[in-house]
């Protein structure tokens, strides 16, 4: 009770300390959420995104991936389904395909075009040996081929760039769902050269460019390129595997879904692990899904990293004229004509001496603190708390020297005697003699 009237009586004596204090306080919680902030914001910096042109030395070439339109072969899956069938998505082609007979893998084989059959004189700086050629099987596109350089471009011109001539044999009929209004052709698609090409629209909507080439024609794409590196974050993840394809995680994974639903797969579903649908039923409801998936404009839930660091091509028409040969063939070139890159990257952009000159700014501007001044507030809150403590140890002492002044005298001394100055003094005085 009398330490509570004391203080009480000490902040009267001088109001203006209870308003400092009060500031200090004020002034302590506004510190300790700004020091949060610069805690959260050095486990989960911020990123800025910073923008310029590189002038490379070397040029990298996209992939550039070839399906043909129409994609099957009408007579062989007629034959082969024993009912009339210009593509297996119609029904048609499952009411009387003898299952168990012919293998689903052998009537998509034989029903698509090959390799020799696709590309008659493909080359990159004037050569084949420069690109590799590899082939894939989709449900609406047939069997589509993908060219990837093998090397870096050091010059930049249509003679160095891609030059692609394409074998077609025209039918009469196109039945893909993809846009087929200028009869038949290619469909040629351009992306990075490190994704693989999916069918799927919503995989590869906003990652790939598209430019449709009519038979019996020559075209000239122009590129231009924008090179994105993104900074890995606990909310945003990414991956720097440099053989590592999101596209074909997310096609991975909807097939699975697709698989696990009607608990069999098709031959474009290589990767899955499940038995091929062996009836009409299993096989017509596995395309009603896949064909729901293909159109459908939402997207999946699927647990697929983006690539840290990415390529995103432009192309431009430069030329597009009737290409004159006997047999329906298609000229393609497709070339950079500068070396000039547009950069977007992601840098953090709060490091640890940030933080430092943070915490530093937020202390030294609200509390004005120094060496000197953490001292004098270190006094003041040891007064506070201890300040009733302190006042009752001096008035025991107080009081015991009223009351014994000797005894308090002994007890300041210290353990090894020791003797007054002024007492040896008077006594040398004394001992001196007189002249």
């Amino acid at each position: 009770m009398g330490y509570w009237t004391d203080l009480k009586a000490w902040l009267l004596r001088d109001p203006a300390k209870l308003i400092r204090y009060l500031v200090l306080f004020v002034c302590c919680i506004v510190v300790i959420v700004q020091l949060y902030e610069c805690f959260a914001k050095l486990c989960d910096p911020p990123i800025s995104t910073h923008s310029y042109y590189n002038l490379n030395e070397t040029i990298e070439m996209p992939a550039i991936t070839i399906c043909r339109e129409p994609p099957y072969r009408e007579d062989v899956l007629t034959n082969l389904s024993q009912n009339y069938c210009p593509h297996p998505k119609y029904a048609t082609c499952w009411m009387d395909f003898p299952f168990g007979e012919i293998p689903l893998d052998e009537f998509f084989e034989n029903g698509t075009y090959s390799e020799t059959e696709t590309f008659y004189s493909p080359g990159l700086d004037g050569t084949s040996d420069n690109l590799e050629i590899d082939s894939s099987l989709h449900f609406y596109s047939g069997r589509c081929y993908t060219v990837r350089p093998k090397k870096l471009m050091k010059r930049v011109s249509r003679a160095v760039g891609y030059s692609l001539t394409l074998d077609h044999t025209p039918t009469t009929t196109s039945t893909s769902n993809a846009d087929t209004s200028t009869g038949a052709g290619w469909h040629v698609f351009i992306h990075d050269k490190r994704e693989n090409f999916t069918e799927i629209n919503m995989k590869g909507s906003g990652r790939v460019e598209y430019v449709f080439v009519n038979v019996n024609e020559e075209i000239e794409i122009k590129l231009q390129s924008q090179y994105f590196s993104n900074v890995e974050t606990k909310d945003d993840p990414c991956s720097d595997d440099e053989n590592y394809s999101d596209l074909k995680c997310g096609e991975i994974c909807i097939w699975q879904d697709l698989a696990d639903e009607t608990n069999c797969t098709g031959p474009w579903m290589n990767e899955i692990v499940h038995q091929p649908c062996n009836d009409s039923t299993s096989m017509r409801k596995l395309i009603s899904d896949y064909k729901a998936v293909y159109e459908s404009e939402d997207d999946f839930d699927c647990d697929c990293l983006q690539p840290c660091r990415s390529r995103i091509y432009t192309t431009y028409i430069q030329n597009r004229k009737t290409f004159t040969q006997p047999e329906p063939r298609s000229l393609i070139y497709i070339y950079y004509t500068t070396k000039l890159i547009s950069m977007i990257e992601e840098r953090v952009s709060y490091d640890t001496t940030q933080f430092i000159a943070d915490i530093g700014g937020s202390l030294g501007f609200l509390l004005g603190i120094s060496v000197l001044g953490l001292i004098g507030i270190l006094e003041h809150m040891t007064l506070f708390f201890c300040g009733g403590f302190i006042k009752r140890m001096q008035i025991q002492y107080e009081k015991r020297k009223r009351e014994d002044p000797t005894s308090v005298d002994d007890q300041s001394q210290a353990s090894d005697e020791t003797i007054d100055i002024a007492t040896v003094y008077k006594t040398e005085i004394k001992e001196l003699p007189k002249y």
